[in-house]
């Protein structure tokens, strides 16, 4: 058996582990370690853990635990990512410096705005959008029309950066207290996942996302995706140029793209983990979920991905409230495994929980996510609709006379 140590497993890596055919072959252990706030002394308390001597991979599937990972799987001396290269994506300013120097045609313009020195002039024309260099989930992220929305936007920066980049900060032993502002781009939102093996870009295919018309609230990623294949095809000579220059090896990554109606291609964002919430759907189409190619990696295998099939599309739903509220009960997902066997619910919010405690972004609330498949888009849809009567949510305004929040 393969020894995996799992870091921090969240409900989700639970929902994927657990299946037989993802773990089979792997001995996963969750080391017995204390959760520290201090996330140097957790990778310290892994390293020194009885079970790393016989561990052959170090497992983590987001920001947080696949950044303990790479930490930790370089003092054990095993595969994935350094921590240099795992940066070089997750520090949104560093990656954007990367990619001017190794895809620049793919880079949008971009300028580093001081939140405590702002200085007198925009750091771009109006708008832009902007956002910190640590962080996920669009937290404080927002498109900036004009000098009011400028100065709203940093007062609230200047309160709660801190406390998001806070993680980074103490691994890293840096600042992280930047936002980027970056040209204000249009198209399709779409991302395109692979993996890095030997030195080559392994293709996994292109997920296709779906925004509130906020701009800014995800409400589902459609996988395949329908961009054309030429367009894939250079999105896939991006990655594998930028993962190459940045000497990524070793671990599962996805590139976020924005396409124009012109068919140009601009970076969004480089994570350099796997996109989790992806799993269900590359497993429904491909047959084998993204869990067991990230097990695979990081312990020094060579993982297959089966080919893409055609009769099935899956999606990822998030279900949404689009205002503060009290969770006073959550439903239970076997009513949704019940009408469809093949789904997966991940809850996100608990009963006694406050929305606005939970990890959210500027415009709304996540309380679950659904992932589904079918033969159509179609169909997945009509899907979604049926599951999402089943849950429902009691939700309690938090303040008199306030309306309870709408769901999406």
């Amino acid at each position: 058996m393969t020894s995996i140590l799992i870091v921090r497993p969240a409900s989700r890596d639970e929902l994927n582990l657990a299946d037989e055919a993802t773990r089979s072959g792997f001995d996963l252990v969750i080391p017995g370690i204390s959760d520290s706030l201090d996330p140097g002394a957790y990778v310290d308390g892994l390293v020194a853990d009885p079970a790393a001597s016989a561990a052959d991979g170090v497992f983590g599937s987001q920001d947080q635990s696949m950044h303990l990972a790479v930490r930790a799987a370089l003092r054990l001396g095993l595969p994935g990512p350094t921590p240099e290269a795992f940066m070089r994506c997750h520090d949104k300013l560093e990656s954007r410096r990367w990619q001017q120097r190794l895809v620049p045609e793919a880079t949008p313009r971009y300028a580093v705005l001081d939140p405590d020195h702002p200085g007198d002039a925009p750091p771009l024309s109006f708008p832009f959008f902007l956002k910190p260099i640590t962080g996920h989930l669009s937290q404080l992220a927002s498109t900036v029309r004009d000098v009011a929305e400028l100065g709203v936007a940093m007062a609230r920066v200047r309160r709660e950066l801190d406390a998001i980049t806070w993680f980074d900060r103490r691994l890293e032993h840096g600042e992280f207290r930047r936002m980027l502002a970056e040209e204000l781009l249009t198209g399709r939102q779409v991302t395109f996942e692979g993996f890095m093996h030997e030195g080559r870009l392994m293709p996994i295919g292109v997920t296709d996302s779906v925004v509130h018309a906020n701009g800014i609230s995800f409400l589902r990623f459609v996988y395949p995706s329908t961009v054309p294949a030429e367009l894939q095809s250079r999105m896939a000579g991006i990655a594998e140029r930028f993962m190459q220059g940045i000497e990524f090896d070793g671990s599962l990554f996805n590139m976020e793209f924005f396409v124009a109606p012109d068919g140009d291609l601009k970076i969004i964002e480089v994570n350099g983990r796997m996109s989790s919430q992806f799993a269900p759907l590359v497993k429904a189409v491909h047959g084998v979920s993204s869990y067991r190619i990230q097990l695979d990696l990081v312990s020094g295998g060579s993982p297959e991905l089966p080919p893409r099939r055609d009769d099935l599309v899956a999606a990822s739903f998030v279900l949404r409230a689009y205002e503060d509220a009290m969770v006073e009960a959550v439903p239970d997902p076997a009513v949704v495994l019940e009408r469809f066997p093949h789904a997966q619910v991940e809850l996100l919010v608990r009963p006694g929980q406050r929305l606005s405690e939970n990890d959210h972004d500027v415009a709304s609330h996540r309380l679950a996510l659904v992932a589904l498949a079918a033969p159509t888009r179609e169909a997945v849809l009509a899907r979604y609709q049926d599951a999402k009567r089943l849950l429902s949510f009691d939700l309690r305004p938090v303040a008199p006379g306030s309306a309870q929040g709408s769901l999406g």
